[in-house]
């Protein structure tokens, strides 16, 4: 796994400090293909230029469709890659018993993260997950956004005794009506309703 090189750290430290400069990413993009991961240097690369192009082109049809290559239902990419890139929210399965000996293992949770501009931004999860792994799947990924469901029984305890998994990012959605009193906690984040 590239992820185990010794320069990754580096370069996720990077983009981590710097998540709006695509030009650590797209040095990120060339290091992976040096070290024999074209296929993610070719999805960041597909992802970086569909930011800097216009929603509704000719390009952007064209990126999508390459993108759509790597993030389509039928894509094991995004099933790889989301497992590495956060393992604490997506996990991955052995086959069943009595499966067939050539079973793949099933990838559970790809579907809870967002990519842009190659790496994921967006997390969508319960509340009590993202709480207790939040921080750590925040060093691994320029995550932006959160959007929270099963907000309702948790404590606010908890809440207040992981607000380091919250602070720091811009936007965080919550499925309660009562976003006001977290918002108070997060300066500088947009604390939303996820609406219904």
């Amino acid at each position: 796994m590239i992820m185990d090189h010794p320069d990754w750290p580096a370069f996720m430290a990077a983009i981590l400090a710097e998540p709006d400069d695509d030009t650590v990413r797209l040095v990120a993009a060339d290091f992976l293909e040096e070290n024999g991961d074209a296929d993610r240097a070719a999805f960041i690369r597909i992802q970086c230029a569909l930011a800097r192009v216009e929603a509704k082109s000719l390009e952007a049809d064209e990126l999508r469709k390459k993108e759509r290559a790597f993030l389509g239902s039928m894509s094991m990419f995004r099933l790889l890659w989301a497992a590495e890139a956060c393992p604490e929210l997506v996990r991955v399965q052995p086959p069943a018993r009595g499966d067939s000996p050539l079973a793949l293992p099933r990838v559970e949770g790809a579907e809870r993260l967002t990519w842009r501009r190659g790496f994921v931004e967006q997390v969508t999860c319960p509340a009590t997950e993202w709480l207790k792994h939040g921080v750590a799947v925040r060093r691994a990924s320029p995550v932006r956004e959160v959007r929270l469901h099963g907000c309702f029984p948790v404590p606010r305890d908890h809440w207040y005794a992981n607000l380091d998994a919250l602070r720091g990012l811009p936007r965080v959605w919550i499925d309660m009506d009562s976003e006001g009193w977290l918002q108070q906690w997060l300066p500088g984040t947009k604390v939303e309703d996820i609406p219904f």
